[in-house]
């Protein structure tokens, strides 16, 4: 049994694979957990199954612990985002959008032109959570292939939706290129309470956060363009 704390909320996590032992690094904690996530065989073996043995039986816990952590964090007014977190200046920057568009190859950019001070908060599944009536991009022990990321919460300057194109442009984004991105970049519940929780929280963080469509041409002017339009942004929330 494992004592970690993600988003500012100490769980359990009662695995089974030793592998998983180092991913905990920097998220230990000795607080009272409020709640315990745990993975049985037959979920572990039908993840195997479901993603056709692309992973071993320790990756696999790995997920199934974690769809397990994301939802309960729905309690806890936080939820999982599909995307890498850059943090600059003490803000958090999320890109998000479909796998293989370019998220970590454009979060690597930032590194590159910000260097020293641009740092990779959760290079793929953050938990974005409101706290005290604001959200934070918060790091996570799963943070994809190339393993960046830190234990940190960071408040969230703006959400960028992220696709390729033949030239670098950011612009706030429309209501429909809100709501189809982030939909699809959720995970969604089976509960129907907790499904109305989630799209509650889409909706405030619709309504505070600025969100931006950045077509870009993966070069790293793309992060200076996104930087500048992103930064400039006045009061948060998007028109409606």
């Amino acid at each position: 049994m494992r004592k970690i704390e993600i988003a500012g909320i100490p769980l359990a996590v009662d695995n089974k694979q030793d592998f998983m032992e180092w991913v905990w690094c920097g998220h230990e904690t000795e607080k009272e957990a409020l709640f315990t996530v745990s993975a049985s065989e037959d979920e572990i073996c039908e993840e195997v199954e479901r993603l056709n043995h692309e992973f071993d039986s320790a990756g696999c816990e790995g997920n199934c612990l974690y769809r397990k952590v994301a939802l309960k964090m729905l309690d806890y007014d936080g939820f999982l985002l599909h995307s890498a977190v850059v943090a600059l200046d003490g803000e958090a920057y999320v890109f998000t959008a479909p796998g293989g568009t370019g998220k970590s190859t454009h979060a690597n950019y930032w590194l590159r032109e910000f260097a020293g001070k641009a740092y990779i908060l959760n290079g793929d599944k953050p938990i974005i959570r409101k706290i005290d009536g604001k959200f934070y991009a918060c790091g996570t022990p799963w943070r994809g292939k190339e393993r960046l990321g830190v234990a940190e919460n960071v408040p969230l300057k703006a959400v960028c939706l992220l696709e390729r194109g033949t030239e670098n442009s950011i612009v706030k984004a429309t209501s429909d290129e809100m709501i189809d991105t982030l939909f699809n970049q959720v995970l969604l519940p089976d509960d129907a309470e907790q499904i109305i929780k989630q799209l509650d929280l889409l909706n405030q963080l619709v309504r505070e956060v600025p969100i931006y469509r950045l077509r870009c041409n993966m070069s790293q002017e793309a992060a200076v363009v996104a930087y500048k339009g992103m930064k400039q942004s006045g009061r948060s929330g998007n028109d409606t």
